[in-house]
């Protein structure tokens, strides 16, 4: 999967878990540019391991600087994934 299309299903998913306009998200964002707490990362990881099936419980909300962040995390776990498979 292209780094588009998982900043691009992430953002979807930022949006519908937290109920935020999509239209004024961007990738490079900072997490509390984007008004998000902690606890918003941590419901946004949580839809992202559920959508991935991926484990994402080794990285603090803090890790987690903006949504460009969080897709490369994601990126490196799904290739870790498909290289154990």
């Amino acid at each position: 999967m292209s780094t588009q299309s998982l900043q691009a299903l992430v953002l979807d998913l930022l949006a519908s878990t937290l109920e935020l306009d999509i239209t004024e998200m961007d990738v490079q964002l900072s997490v509390e540019e984007l008004g998000l707490d902690s606890l918003d990362v941590l419901k946004l990881t949580y839809a992202i391991e559920k959508r991935f099936g991926v484990n994402l419980s080794a990285y603090s909300h803090t890790d987690i600087s903006s949504v460009h962040r969080l897709v490369e995390i994601l990126a490196e776990q799904l290739s870790t994934q498909r290289a154990v498979s």
